[in-house]
């Protein structure tokens, strides 16, 4: 029981200075999009209703329009109606939370949150996430048609910064309709994300500076071009490579081979527990390509063996192989391994939650025009304060094993838990009026309309 109080007040402190910091963030980097002769709820009590909704696992925006009358946010601390949070996210646009989701990722680092245990710098990877809708989303969703049915594919580009402990997202970016005669939805998507990986990659840039000058890339999403580009800004890839480059893939091949061959691994893991029994992981690496056929800055070449010894002691053996621009002096191989592990960080972590756990794809909050983007948004700021909190702050201890992150299940009660404990005073948290901040954090007066 003294666990659990420690526990529970642990949450809620975080969770009373993360609110805070919201209330200003959204002051500062936001606007109201809505007509002010109609506005019945201040935009910022409407954004933190639906943060609060997101990290406490509400299902809609009825469930959201409860959570936040119980807490004391709309008018008169009254609650948000859904029909208001509908019409809000109808009108807001695919950018413009963007400002408020690096603003809180930026905070993080300002903390102490984004430092990077053994790579010695910072990595980021990029990864595309589709969805099947059955609205256009504002005209940016692919349309196909199927045998019984039409539907859209929303695709964003995500990305995520692997090298922090809490692998925090960093921002996503809507890929917009591809004009082609295609119909195949898989040959679509690997055009899109090629596509539209540069801009991302410039966005980025723009507003993370260094904290994005490294990029880990799956083997659908890059190109010899997007290779070199990126290596004449300046910026380290580590890239996966499969048969879809059968030329390089071919060579990569011959040459790894001879090198597993004529020498020992250059860097390798213990055996390590999983699901079906041990794994270990074991790294070669060559510098013999660097030039190859026109492929230049191509100073490493890498294959991981990945062995599975299950319960009767049974081997599997996977091969992956990489192509990299950073030289030997950069990444030391078992920084190589380590990176190569946890490129897998943005399925295994954030795309993962996003889909089991916020059920991004079992029922969209709201289908009005690109909400399905501002909510994914909002659901990138909640995943970064929620991850840090389950591995940093409230971990699961356990008596003959290191400790581990708290389940998804019950981080998500003991936030709502804490939301309900807090009452009308969790409003208060936005309201800064005492200590000399702007009168426009106080309540409006009575409007016709939401």
């Amino acid at each position: 029981m003294k666990n659990l109080n420690q526990t529970a007040e642990r949450v809620e402190k975080y969770v009373r200075r993360r609110v805070t910091r919201w209330g200003r963030l959204i002051e500062t980097t936001t606007y109201d999009p809505r007509d002010p002769r109609g506005i019945r709820h201040l935009f910022v009590d409407c954004i933190v209703s639906l943060l609060a909704g997101v990290i406490a696992h509400c299902k809609a925006l009825r469930d959201v329009e409860r959570l936040s009358g119980e807490v004391g946010l709309g008018r008169r601390g009254a609650g948000i109606s859904d029909g208001a949070l509908t019409h809000l996210l109808g009108l807001i646009g695919e950018r413009d939370l963007d400002a408020l989701q690096v603003r809180t990722v930026k905070d993080m680092g300002r903390r102490g949150e984004l430092r990077h245990p053994g790579l010695g710098q910072n990595w980021v990877t990029i990864d595309g996430k589709y969805s099947t809708l059955d609205h256009n989303c504002g005209g940016l969703a692919q349309k196909f048609e199927g045998d019984s049915r039409v539907y859209w594919r929303m695709g964003v580009l995500r990305a995520v910064l692997i090298s922090a402990p809490a692998r925090p997202a960093l921002g996503q970016w809507p890929m917009e309709p591809v004009e082609s005669g295609e119909t195949d939805p898989e040959k679509l998507k690997h055009t899109g994300e090629i596509t539209n990986l540069p801009p991302f990659v410039r966005w980025l840039r723009g507003q993370y500076g260094d904290l994005a000058s490294n990029f880990t890339l799956d083997a659908g999403l890059w190109s010899k071009e997007v290779f070199l580009s990126m290596d004449a800004l300046g910026l380290g890839v580590l890239c996966g490579l499969k048969k879809n480059k059968p030329d390089l893939f071919a060579e990569v091949v011959r040459v790894l081979r001879i090198e597993q061959l004529g020498r020992s691994h250059r860097a390798q893991t213990d055996w390590e527990p999983c699901r079906t029994g041990q794994i270990r992981r074991r790294l070669w690496c060559s510098t013999k390509l660097d030039g190859w056929n026109g492929w230049t800055h191509l100073r490493q070449v890498i294959v991981v063996e990945q062995t599975t010894r299950d319960h009767d002691g049974k081997d599997t053996i996977e091969l992956r192989y990489f192509v990299t621009n950073t030289t030997t002096g950069m990444t030391s191989p078992m920084q190589l391994l380590r990176l190569v592990r946890q490129h897998w960080g943005i399925e295994n972590d954030c795309n993962w939650t996003f889909d089991q756990q916020f059920g991004e794809d079992a029922g969209a909050w709201c289908t009005q025009n690109k909400a399905f983007l501002v909510l994914g948004v909002l659901r990138m700021i909640a995943y970064n304060l929620l991850q840090h909190l389950r591995k940093s702050h409230v971990l699961v201890q356990r008596q003959f094993a290191a400790p581990t992150p708290r389940p998804w299940r019950d981080l998500f009660e003991l936030i709502y838990r804490c939301l309900l404990r807090l009452g009308r005073s969790f409003s208060q948290l936005l309201r800064p009026v005492a200590r000399g901040e702007p009168q426009r954090y106080r309540q409006l007066g009575t409007a016709s309309a939401d």
